[in-house]
């Protein structure tokens, strides 16, 4: 699907993922729905991956300004918003909240490898209440993978609750790289507001993390 347009909708009562824009999708807009009563997450994208086909490439989509939450309902470890291999995208001005996982998840490469995840511009979404204490190791933004190019840019977030370990606001997990995050406003957290698992050359400027209950970051 190319070019096409997903726009003031509502989406609800679903058994997966209220969107998916699978392999090869690319200059595609899902903008301004409601998407709420899920199985699953919201919205999906993937492609091939690094080693796949270029036709098989998903990116520079656009996800703006939608209303997504309460989702995970059959699939609790699903995400508002999944972006696994995928490039260039617009992910912004989202309201995401009441998910057993991660708001937004970006990148699917564990550690140094090639990933397609790059340019992503993840601005100025509200996530919260994720969690509920039922399952670990998530954030309201989640990263994986090197990821040049990509920026985590004035978001709120807040009130992620962890079951065992690991309730993060922003969590760059394992190899992720190169990522750029400023200016966004972290509180209200089971463990720290901000986690860097491994990675590299990362640069994390101007943000407030506030009341993280085992530490700020």
């Amino acid at each position: 699907a190319r070019y096409c347009a997903i726009e003031d909708c509502l989406v609800e009562h679903l058994g997966w993922y209220g969107v998916e824009l699978a392999d090869g999708c690319t200059g595609n807009r899902v903008a301004g729905n409601e998407i709420h009563d899920l199985g699953a997450g919201a919205i999906k994208m993937n492609g091939s991956d690094a080693n796949g086909s270029l036709a098989r490439r998903t990116g520079n989509n656009v996800l703006t300004d939608n209303h997504v939450y309460d989702g995970g309902h059959v699939f609790p470890s699903a995400c508002g918003i999944l972006s696994a291999h995928a490039f260039g995208n617009d992910i912004s001005h989202n309201h995401i909240h009441d998910f057993y996982y991660s708001g937004i998840s970006c990148g699917w490469i564990w550690g140094y490898k090639e990933s397609v995840s790059k340019n992503n511009r993840i601005e100025k979404n509200h996530i919260h209440d994720l969690g509920k204490k039922l399952l670990s190791d998530m954030g309201g933004i989640y990263t994986l993978s090197v990821q040049p190019g990509t920026v985590v840019r004035g978001n709120l977030i807040h009130d992620v609750e962890k079951w065992n370990y690991g309730g993060w606001a922003i969590y760059p997990d394992e190899g992720s790289s190169h990522i750029l995050i400023e200016n966004n406003i972290c509180y209200d957290t089971s463990s720290q507001s901000f986690h860097q698992h491994y990675g590299r050359e990362n640069i994390v400027r101007n943000n407030i993390f506030a009341f993280g209950r085992e530490g700020q970051g």
